[in-house]
C-alpha cells in the first residue's frame, strides 16, 4: 500500500517536471528566422509603397466616386491547401487612381495604376486532424495596374496583422493540481505581403476575380519567427452597382 503511494508520488512528481521542462524548452527553443533577419524585404516594401503613394497623390487622379461605389467585398478560399484551409472574407477601398491613355494602331488603350486600402479577416483550420484552428485579421495597402483588357496585376503589403491560434481542449499542471486552460491558444503578430492577379470589371456587381499568394510571418514564435506560404482566391463583389 504504501510502496504504491510512494511509486503514484513519485510518477507525478516526474509528469509534472517533464511538462516543466517541456514548457521550457519550447519556450527556448528556436524555430523559423531570427526576428532581425527576417523583415528587411516588409521595410522595403513599405518604403516602396509609400514612395508610390506620394507620386499617385501628386498626379492627376480620375473623377471622384461615392465611397460605396469605391468600395468592393471580396469573399474566397484561403490556405494551403495539403494541411490547412480557411474562408476569408474582406473589402477594398479605391483610395488613388491615376488613369493614362496611351495611343494604339488599333485605338487607345488604358491603363489604370489604383491605390487601395484592404481589410480581412478570417478562419482556417485542417479538416482531416481538427487541429491548427486559427483566426486572423490584416489590412494594409494594395497597389494595382489594370490593362486596357481589365486584367488586374497587384502587390498587397499588410503591415498591420494579427493572428489567433485556437487549440483543443487543454489542462495545465501545477503541483498536484490538474485544471483546464480556458480558450487556449496565443496571439501573434503576423505581417504579410501578397502578390497575385485577377479581372477587375467596373461596371458589374460581380467587380472580378482574385488570385494570390501570401507570405505571413508569425512573429515571437518561440522567441524568433514561423513563416508561412498560403494561396488566396474568390470573387469581388460591388453591391451598388446594377
Amino acid at each position: 500500500m504504501h510502496l504504491t503511494k510512494s511509486l503514484s508520488g513519485l510518477s507525478d512528481h516526474h509528469c509534472t517536471t517533464s511538462y516543466g521542462q517541456a514548457r521550457q524548452a519550447e519556450r527556448e527553443k528556436p524555430h523559423g528566422y531570427n526576428f532581425p533577419s527576417a523583415l528587411p524585404s516588409v521595410y522595403l516594401v513599405i518604403v516602396l509603397l509609400l514612395l508610390l503613394t506620394a507620386r499617385l497623390s501628386a498626379q492627376n487622379t480620375s473623377a471622384p466616386i461615392s465611397f460605396a461605389g469605391s468600395t468592393d467585398f471580396k469573399v474566397g478560399y484561403f490556405g494551403n491547401i495539403f494541411s490547412n484551409q480557411g474562408l476569408n472574407i474582406g473589402a477594398e477601398h479605391l483610395w488613388r487612381e491615376r488613369i493614362k491613355i496611351k495611343e494604339r494602331r488599333k485605338g487607345p488603350k488604358t491603363i489604370r495604376r489604383q491605390l487601395l486600402l484592404n481589410g480581412n479577416i478570417g478562419y482556417s483550420t485542417n479538416f482531416a486532424t481538427q487541429t491548427q484552428n486559427g483566426i486572423f485579421a490584416y489590412s494594409g495597402l494594395t497597389l494595382r495596374r489594370v490593362n486596357a483588357k481589365s486584367r488586374e496585376l497587384f502587390i498587397e503589403l499588410n503591415p498591420l496583422g494579427f493572428y489567433r491560434s485556437m487549440l483543443p481542449t487543454t489542462y495545465e499542471v501545477a503541483g498536484d493540481d490538474v485544471s483546464r486552460v480556458s480558450l487556449p491558444g496565443r496571439s501573434y503578430y503576423a505581417p504579410s505581403v501578397a502578390f497575385g492577379i485577377g479581372r477587375f470589371r467596373k461596371e458589374t456587381k460581380r467587380s472580378g476575380w482574385y488570385f494570390n499568394l501570401q507570405y505571413t510571418v508569425l512573429t515571437d514564435y518561440n522567441a524568433a519567427v514561423l513563416p508561412i506560404f498560403s494561396l488566396h482566391f474568390g470573387r469581388k463583389f460591388n453591391f451598388t452597382r446594377k
